[in-house]
């Protein structure tokens, strides 16, 4: 501190006054830390934190947990390194140009676009536009995913593999329905993503909820149900308290490192699952599903057999997205004088609206050229 600032008696005053001032803001803050919630819901005007916060010590914390430092530029001082920065590069997009990538959609609702489906027409378009993976009723199809059931299974725990695990559903996990309306907009039917229109996607969100049988304001979800913004914007879903938002300003682990007489990590006997619980999972939704076990069965172990119901033939069974259907001869004539090795690359790489493998990067090129042996040798 320089002599001339020591000299002026005013500086004790300015210095007193902004501890109190920060003793004052520590205590409101500690205050309201202690009268905050464990859960929060969607808050559209505060979502889902302030950009930035003032902690108990009075420092300001950025949303990823930083400290925010004073910067200087031109001998002022900002509270924030970016102040005062403006971009160089590029030109300012237009409205237009903003509202073609805005396209996500909050858990508050945020975001959802117009249009609007009655359930019944939704589940037409399921049965058209999805059924193919997910089953008539979202029991799943092969080894798509099951949409539908698990509600109360979450607190299942498969310890020792004779319990029943949980089983995470749309209707038994998913915390808020909004945001799967942006999912299933742009990257669904897996063939043909963002295929469907905003009215589509309200329907089958609406026969979803049906299917769980989620209710709104205590109302079962009827055929006639229009669904749109403003409805889903009102659904509460089974599981919303189930999650948390990650906020790193606020640690989830505390007390002080151990210095000295700290546990020799060599003596902690650290314990181990040493069974493989994987089957003990049983889909409440009583529908047959291909596994791989199953299917060989079935197939009279005849892996390739297996590994196409397991992975291709949720499309190929039912010609979905214009896949030739395995079985019918006019689908193949022209595939197969393409000749052999065209239809491993298609099938390996990908061709039209079929993703590289059908989608199922586990399975190995030597694995892939059998089931299209197979599926030729089904069609001709």
């Amino acid at each position: 501190m320089s002599k001339s600032v020591m000299r002026n008696p005013r500086w004790k005053t300015a210095v007193a006054a902004a501890a109190l001032l920060l003793g004052a803001s520590a205590m409101l803050e500690a205050e309201n830390m202690a009268q905050k919630p464990a859960y929060e819901v969607a808050d559209p005007d505060h979502y889902p934190y302030r950009g930035i916060v003032t902690n108990t010590k009075g420092q300001k914390i950025n949303i990823d947990g930083a400290v925010v430092r004073p910067a200087v530029e031109n001998g002022v001082v900002h509270h924030s390194p970016i102040t005062g920065y403006k971009p160089h590069l590029g030109t300012t997009p237009t409205q237009e140009m903003i509202d073609a990538w805005n396209v996500d959609v909050r858990p508050d609702g945020k975001g959802l676009p117009p249009g609007k489906m009655t359930v019944e027409k939704g589940a037409e378009v399921f049965a058209n536009k999805c059924a193919s993976c997910h089953g008539d009723f979202g029991e799943g199809a092969g080894k798509n995913p099951v949409l539908v059931g698990g509600k109360g299974t979450l607190t299942n725990q498969a310890q020792n593999g004779g319990e029943e695990g949980p089983e995470k559903t749309l209707g038994s996990y998913a915390s808020h329905i909004a945001p799967y309306f942006w999912y299933i907009k742009v990257a669904m039917p897996l063939p043909t993503p963002k295929s469907l229109s905003n009215d589509e996607v309200y329907g089958i969100l609406g026969y979803l909820l049906q299917l769980n049988e989620i209710q709104v304001d205590g109302k079962d979800i009827e055929d006639d149900t229009v669904i749109d913004a403003d409805f889903i914007k009102k659904v509460r879903m089974p599981n919303e308290k189930g999650f948390e938002y990650n906020d790193l300003r606020h640690p989830y682990s505390h007390g002080n490192r151990c210095m000295k007489d700290c546990i020799d990590p060599k003596k902690v006997k650290v314990m181990h699952i040493a069974i493989d619980a994987t089957d003990s999972i049983v889909p409440s939704i009583k529908k047959p599903r291909y596994n791989m076990e199953e299917s060989k069965k079935e197939s009279g172990g005849n892996a390739a057999e297996s590994d196409y119901k397991a992975s291709c033939a949720a499309c190929h069974d039912s010609g979905a997205a214009g896949a030739p259907v395995v079985g019918q001869k006019g689908d193949w004539t022209a595939r197969i004088k393409a000749g052999t090795e065209t239809l491993y690359t298609h099938a390996i790489k990908g061709f039209n609206g079929m993703p590289p493998k059908g989608g199922a990067m586990s399975l190995k090129d030597d694995q892939v050229k059998a089931i299209v042996d197979y599926m030729v040798n089904a069609s001709k």
